[in-house]
């Protein structure tokens, strides 16, 4: 079994998607990279989560890898927010009526304002080192949300810049696949300006904007669902005390810790990863076959 690329249009937009098994495989998961990443961030869980007979998809984001910028939108609204609306129109040029929703970091943002904007299409929610659950993040991400940061970065950005920040993401850099090390360089840079753009919608140099955080976290009752909120031990980005942030606002939520792992259990420890999300996938589905 191998993943293939497809490149698909979704809200007028080219959108390229990674996908692994076939369209008459089970259930569609459908995972969704933080900010400044692309979907090859899943390459590593793709594969097996196939062989489970489901149907692994994922995006790269608009302005992100190779999927085209959007433009200026209002990325998380809150009124007309952008993210929720392109998930719902791709699982609509997918013709998926429903799917599994994993999110890392930004990406857990957009999954969750996703599944609660339109929780009919979310068959579970997993929520890996997410952002917006609470409202410190590390201090390299506010700094890029200052006034000059896109210009400064065209004028003086290096390669060995993004394969430093890309390190801090793991708690092991030996850890760090080789390929990773390319595409940072391939994808990072390029990607910065959408990068800057849909981070100051939702941060500012003290943290996450507090009353875009409470309006969306004021939507949780909407999505009845089941939660996983998975995150490593030794996130620097994203620290596991928004772990509590996140019982906060789903009680009923399954919590796994990875130790001895960074900002991106799915690349760090995918083993470790994968014996969290794929009994949970299955726990969702015996749910909803009841």
């Amino acid at each position: 079994m191998d993943v293939r690329a497809t490149t698909i249009d979704v809200l007028g937009l080219r959108t390229r998607v990674l996908v692994a098994g076939d369209e008459t495989a089970g259930d569609a998961v459908l995972m969704i990279h933080g900010v400044g990443g692309w979907a090859e961030n899943w390459s590593a869980v793709m594969e097996p989560i196939a062989a489970t007979g489901r149907r692994a998809l994922a995006v790269d984001l608009p302005g992100f890898g190779e999927s085209e910028a959007p433009g200026r939108v209002p990325y998380f609204g809150p009124r007309e927010a952008f993210y929720p609306r392109f998930v719902v129109a791709l699982l609509d040029a997918l013709g998926l009526s429903s799917a599994h929703v994993v999110g890392n970091s930004m990406g857990g943002a957009v999954a969750y304002t996703a599944a609660v904007t339109a929780p009919e299409r979310t068959r579970s929610l997993a929520l890996v080192a997410s952002g917006g659950l609470g409202s410190d993040i590390a201090f390299f991400l506010r700094l890029a949300t200052l006034p000059g940061t896109i210009t400064l970065t065209r004028v003086f950005g290096r390669p060995s810049h993004a394969r430093e920040v890309l390190r801090t993401c793991f708690y092991d850099p030996s850890r760090v696949p080789a390929a990773l090390y390319d595409e940072v360089v391939r994808y990072g840079l390029a990607s910065y300006p959408e990068f800057v753009r849909a981070l100051r919608s939702g941060v500012t140099i003290r943290g996450v904007r507090e009353s875009l955080r409470r309006h969306w976290i004021a939507q949780a009752p909407r999505y009845g669902g089941p939660v996983l909120v998975l995150w490593g031990r030794q996130d620097r980005v994203l620290p596991p005390r928004h772990v509590d942030d996140a019982r906060d606002v789903f009680p009923r939520a399954e919590v796994r810790l990875i130790d001895r792992c960074g900002h991106l259990p799915m690349l760090e420890r995918p083993d470790e990863f994968l014996a969290a999300l794929l009994p949970f996938l299955d726990r969702a589905e015996a749910r909803a076959a009841a």
